[in-house]
């Protein structure tokens, strides 16, 4: 592990069994992971770690991911982030689109679709910066 450093994950989640048991499971199909439990932590490990991804939680105790995304985008940092989310709201939807999500996953997350979603993305991510 280590040696493509594109497919880093951070998991941005609150709920910490959720967050431990999602990066085990990751961890198990050999994608490196990196955890926050906070924004602050994963703005801080956005701007320190090389990230292939950022799954994150819509709600978090000190901001949510549509703050996180601005809050990346003010830093010029360029990661793509998936949001996961108990609370589906239509709105919410349309603002993180407009800010360049990836997708946007509702809970409870079905784990095989998730790590789909997380090939998918760094795939897709890894081809864009080949192209580059």
């Amino acid at each position: 592990m280590g040696e493509n450093r594109n497919n880093v994950i951070l998991l941005m989640e609150d709920d910490e069994v959720l967050r431990r048991y999602l990066a085990k499971l990751l961890r198990a199909d050999n994608f490196e992971v990196l955890e926050a439990g906070s924004v602050k932590e994963a703005l801080e490990r956005s701007q320190n770690e090389h990230l292939g991804l950022v799954v994150a939680d819509l709600k978090m105790p000190d901001d949510t991911a549509i703050g996180f995304m601005k809050k990346l985008s003010q830093l010029h940092i360029e990661i793509p982030v998936v949001i996961i989310t108990a609370f589906g709201e239509w709105e919410t939807y349309l603002e993180a689109l407009d800010l360049g999500v990836y997708d946007y996953l509702n809970k409870p997350i079905e784990y095989t679709e998730f790590r789909e979603k997380i090939k998918s993305v760094l795939s897709k991510n890894a081809k864009k910066k080949k192209d580059l």
